[in-house]
């Protein structure tokens, strides 16, 4: 890390490039008030969507098919494989599905297709892929390749679709996977042999599977697919349509599929992230000054009619959460706090019914240690284990509008249990370790506690993991990102760092950075899950405008 402090020259007009920025994010503001939270297209996504189009569609979606295999082609990489976004390195995520849905939709390809095989051989072959460590996404990618012909399979192990007997109570302590999980083991169920026992329970299971699935279709709405992903709808198509069960599910996911497909002929794996878009770059304008700027009315509007009024069973939670994108995302702490931040930095009371409701959620959400995970309350899975930056969001939010501070203790004291030795902090839902030791900051600073034992930590961590030339990547020697270095510039503004060499590089290395247009590159370091990573645009545009006007005012 170098110690100069920089001040001046073409890379340090802070206020060029709060302007360039705000007038950027406000010139891409849709008309209700909200902004797009674009994701890279995903090789993943579509592959899996071209499999369940074979499987389940009809003579009308053969254009579809024919348009998304050919984003596959373009998009592989010159090794052979595919990336997890398009640019990025080959993985054996992207790899298998995708040459899975070629060998599926596309088999006169041979040379794509064999280039991609010799890719996975060359890079760790069956082993890999049966490595969690490796393949993220398991199982998925090998009933995926087995059903290409591709692999063995007999090594792809029973799903068991007797968990769907367990009592409604406990389905909550697995939430975000079940609705694939659950397609697959019917799959199971009708396209393999069992003995007079299994068959009659799988039987009664099936039943019940299918009840889960048909009541979060309803939470979703006609228009929505499951999670308001087209991987996750991907997944239950495929599944349920090999089984030839559920015709009322496929035709309805067949179409999201349909009216989610973008202009290339690609799908993302989620649509959009609309919500945490929107407050990402409002929490920036707000940063910078523009709280008042009429054109956030409509915005604050959208943000209390994307509430959710209902709970959602798959989960336990309660009404008054929000989730990522509109209409069918399931509500979630972490944008449940954007939105309760954002709303809190516009004015709006805690006395406001959106707010109360919404403070209620998060308090209903918390687990008994004082954390919180994303989706259930105590989860004890990888989805929905407590998260650092997750619980650091629920703290803003709540210390902004709840005079109750009590209720923050333990929150605090389930931080100083989760800090690494090092300082640092693990994060389920972006790359370790930048990202949850600066939201841990962030958090604790609000509450007045940059001086705490846990905070101070965190400060010499990112002091001593930048950068040399003054960003932050994850902390581990990958490069930086705007995002990272956002994120621990304001955590150590907000923590009295602002005038150190520290942060001025940090500043000076996102003015460096930005593009002519205002705007900055994302950086992959978001987890969808398993691993399966991606950038969003609004997201490190938001942050690097709170960053910049932050550091301004400081």
């Amino acid at each position: 890390m170098g110690s100069e402090i920089i001040t001046t020259g073409p890379h340090f007009d802070v206020e060029g490039g709060v302007a360039g920025a705000v007038k950027a994010l406000w010139d891409a503001q849709r008309a209700d008030g909200s902004w797009e939270g674009y994701l890279p297209s995903s090789a993943v996504s579509t592959a899996a969507v071209l499999i369940a189009f074979h499987v389940a569609g009809d003579l009308s979606d053969a254009t579809l098919v024919e348009r998304g295999a050919e984003w596959l082609l373009a998009e592989q990489n010159e090794d052979g494989g595919w990336a997890d976004v398009p640019g990025g390195p080959s993985t054996f995520n992207g790899t298998g599905i995708a040459v899975s849905a070629l060998r599926t939709v596309r088999p006169d390809r041979v040379d794509a297709i064999t280039r991609a095989t010799d890719w996975l051989e060359r890079n760790g072959g069956r082993a890999a892929l049966e490595d969690l460590r490796v393949t993220t996404l398991n199982v998925i990618v090998r009933v995926y390749l087995a059903f290409a012909g591709l692999y063995d399979p007999d090594r792809v192990k029973r799903i068991p679709i007797e968990i769907s007997l367990i009592p409604h109570r406990l389905h909550q302590r697995v939430s975000f996977i079940l609705p694939g999980v659950y397609a697959w083991a019917i799959m199971q169920v009708r396209t393999r042999t069992h003995g007079r026992v299994r068959t009659a329970v799988n039987r009664v299971a099936e039943r019940r599977t299918l009840e889960y699935l048909r009541e979060l279709a309803e939470f979703e709405g006609p228009d929505g697919g499951s999670e308001e992903s087209a991987f996750m709808v991907a997944l239950i198509v495929f599944g349920l349509g090999l089984a030839g069960v559920g015709d009322d599910l496929v035709t309805k996911y067949l179409r999201y599929m349909r009216n989610a497909v973008r202009p290339d002929g690609s799908w993302p794996i989620d649509r959009d992230l609309e919500l945490s878009g929107t407050c990402y770059i409002t929490q920036g304008m707000q940063e910078a000054g523009l709280g008042d700027d009429d054109r956030l009315l409509p915005t604050i509007d959208w943000i209390k009619a994307s509430q959710r009024q209902t709970g959602l069973p798959a989960t336990g939670c309660p009404p008054g959460g929000w989730g990522w994108g509109m209409p069918s995302s399931w509500p979630d702490v972490d944008d449940t706090s954007l939105a309760l931040y954002t709303l809190a930095g516009a004015g709006v009371p805690p006395t406001d019914p959106h707010v109360a409701m919404g403070v209620d959620w998060l308090h209903a959400m918390r687990n008994t240690n004082g954390s919180w995970g994303c989706f259930i309350r105590n989860g004890r899975t990888m989805f929905d284990a407590p998260c650092s930056a997750l619980t650091s969001h629920a703290i803003l939010a709540l210390n902004r509008l709840d005079s109750r501070e009590h209720h923050l203790d333990r929150a605090v004291r389930w931080l100083a249990k989760a800090q690494n030795p090092d300082g640092s902090f693990s994060c389920v839902w972006f790359r370790d370790h930048t990202s949850g030791t600066a939201r841990v900051l962030d958090a604790l600073s609000h509450l007045g506690l940059s001086d705490h034992p846990v905070a101070r930590a965190c400060t010499h961590w990112l002091q001593t993991h930048q950068s040399p030339d003054g960003g932050w990547g994850d902390g581990a020697g990958l490069p930086p990102t705007a995002e990272e270095t956002s994120w621990s510039v304001l955590a150590l503004t907000a923590a009295g760092q602002a005038a150190t060499p520290t942060v001025r590089n940090g500043i000076h290395w996102l003015l460096k950075n930005q593009r002519e247009d205002g705007l900055w590159p994302g950086g992959q370091v978001g987890y969808y899950y398993n691993g399966l990573t991606y950038w969003c645009h609004s997201m490190v545009n938001g942050y690097a405008l709170q960053a910049l006007s932050r550091y301004r005012t400081h």
